[in-house]
């Protein structure tokens, strides 16, 4: 034990909340109610871009890999060794459509690329779309993008 004294406590003191007491209170105003958050993101890291691949048969099944050596082929032709380089990811296949994300700085690139290129067979790719975000490639609210 030791020889301190405790200190006296006051029972005349009311502790009271800060956000409680009347004076502390603000009145919220109309404006402060309809919180609106607004950002822009300047450089969007990828581009997304649908795709057609146009051929002379009209029943011409595409599938991922075909889809994805065409797109290398014709990045190879423009570009060589640096054209593939750039990665492709494969977002959405749907008959001769194909939806794909790419580096935002390789899209100018590869639209040049797959533009120009022609198949052995005659076949050649059409963009449809491009743009920053992937929901804008859709004609439809893009809800069935990435069923």
């Amino acid at each position: 034990m030791s020889n301190e004294k405790e200190p006296d406590v006051s029972n005349n003191v009311e502790m009271v909340d800060a956000e409680s007491s009347p004076a502390a209170k603000r009145k919220r105003s109309e404006k402060a109610s309809s919180n609106v958050t607004q950002f822009t993101i300047r450089n969007p890291p990828w581009s997304y871009l649908q795709l057609s691949l146009i051929t002379n048969s009209p029943n011409y099944q595409l599938d991922a890999l075909t889809a994805h050596l065409h797109l290398r082929a014709a990045l190879s032709q423009f570009l060589g060794l640096h054209g593939t380089a750039i990665p492709i990811d494969i977002l959405k296949l749907h008959n001769n459509d194909v939806h794909i994300r790419v580096p935002r700085e390789d899209a100018s690139a590869l639209v040049v690329a797959v533009g120009g290129w022609v198949g052995k067979a005659g076949e050649g790719w059409r963009v449809k779309n491009s743009s920053s975000w992937g929901v804008g490639l859709h004609s439809s609210a893009a809800s069935d993008l990435f069923k």
